[in-house]
C-alpha cells in the first residue's frame, strides 16, 4: 500500500489524521517519560536500547500516517515537553537522544519518503548508534581514558596473558555491535508494522473499544534532601580543591597519585559538577525554550 492511499485511508476515518497524530504523540510519551523513567530508576545499561527502540517506532508510525513536513519536529517539542513534567529525573543526554531521533526523522523521511523501508532501517539504525556512542563518550568524560586502560589491565592480569589485548576496545565494539544489530532489527519491524496494523484492524477479534475518561495526571514526587545536598556540595569544593592543588602543583600534592584513586576522584568531581553547575543550568536554558514552544 502506497503512502498516499494510507493517508487518504487514515483521513477518512473516524479519528481522522489529527486523533491519529496525537495518539501516536501520546504512545512517544508513554515510552520517554514512564519506560524511560522507570529503565532510569532501575539503572539498566542498555536503556538507549528500549526506549531508543519504542521512540523509532512511534517516529516511524508518525512518518506514515501523517506524512506533512514538520510533523516530526511538532511532535518532538511535544514529547519534550511532556517528559520534562512526567520524568524530571532524565539527564540532559536523552534530550539530547530525543532531539536527535527527532531532527533525523525529519529529515530521512521527508527526503524518501517513497522509500519508506530503507529509511526506516536507515533511520532506526543511526538513532540507536547515537544511543550507544554517546553513553561511550560519556563513560570516556567522566572517567577518562584511564578507565579503558585500568580495564585492560585488570582483564590481562586474569588472563595472564603475554601479549596485551585491547579489551575495552572489544567491549565497545560489541556494545556498538549490538545496538546497530538492534537497529536493523527495529527498523524491518518498524517498516511492516502499517501493513500489519491494517490487517489488523480488520479483525473485530483484536478490536478495543475506548471509552472517553478524565485523564490522571500523576505529578512526580520530589524528595527534597538539604543536608544530603549540602555535605555532597562542601566534597565537590573539597575535592575542586585538591585536584586543582595538585594539577597545578600547589606545594606538595594531597591526592596520592594512583590511577585507581585518580579515576575515582576524577568522575566524583565531573558528576558533581554536573549535578550543581551544568545540569541545572542546561535544564534551565532547555525549560526555557520549551516554554516558549508549548
Amino acid at each position: 500500500m502506497k503512502i498516499n492511499d494510507s493517508y487518504a485511508v487514515v483521513k477518512n476515518s473516524p479519528l481522522g489524521v489529527r486523533g491519529i497524530y496525537y495518539r501516536l504523540i501520546a504512545l512517544w510519551v508513554l515510552c520517554e517519560a514512564m519506560l524511560g523513567g522507570i529503565i532510569h530508576g532501575l539503572k539498566i545499561p542498555v536503556s538507549g536500547l528500549f526506549v531508543g527502540s519504542s521512540a523509532v517506532i512511534c517516529i516511524c508510525l508518525i512518518a506514515w500516517y501523517v506524512p506533512q513536513r514538520g510533523a516530526i519536529i511538532k511532535a518532538t517539542i511535544i514529547v519534550a515537553i511532556f517528559k520534562m513534567m512526567l520524568s524530571p529525573q532524565a539527564p540532559p543526554p536523552a534530550y539530547i537522544a530525543l532531539f536527535f531521533q527527532g531532527f533525523l526523522g525529519e529529515l530521512l523521511f521527508f527526503r524518501n519518503r517513497k522509500f519508506y523501508q530503507v529509511s526506516c532501517i536507515l533511520f532506526a539504525v543511526l538513532s540507536l548508534l547515537e544511543s550507544g556512542l554517546q553513553r561511550i563518550l560519556v563513560l570516556t568524560i567522566v572517567y577518562g581514558n584511564d578507565l579503558w586502560k585500568v580495564i585492560n589491565d585488570f582483564i590481562n592480569g586474569l588472563t595472564k596473558q603475554k601479549i596485551s589485548t585491547n579489551y575495552s576496545l572489544l567491549i565497545g565494539t560489541a556494545y556498538v555491535s549490538l545496538h546497530l544489530l538492534t537497529g536493523i532489527l527495529v527498523g524491518l519491524l518498524a517498516s511492516v508494522l502499517p501493513k500489519r496494523i491494517e490487517k489488523w484492524s480488520k479483525q473485530k477479534e483484536l478490536l478495543i473499544e475506548l471509552q472517553e475518561g478524565e485523564l490522571t495526571i500523576l505529578p512526580a514526587t520530589v524528595k527534597k534532601r538539604k543536608r544530603l545536598k549540602t555535605a555532597l556540595f562542601i566534597v565537590w569544593i573539597i575535592l575542586v580543591g585538591l585536584y586543582a592543588q595538585s594539577y597545578f602543583n600547589i606545594g606538595k600534592p594531597l591526592l596520592p597519585s594512583h590511577i585507581v584513586l585518580k579515576i575515582v576522584v576524577r568522575s566524583f568531581i565531573i558528576v558533581l559538577s554536573w549535578i550543581f553547575l551544568m545540569g541545572p543550568l542546561l535544564k534551565q536554558l532547555l525549560h526555557h525554550w520549551l516554554q516558549k514552544k508549548k
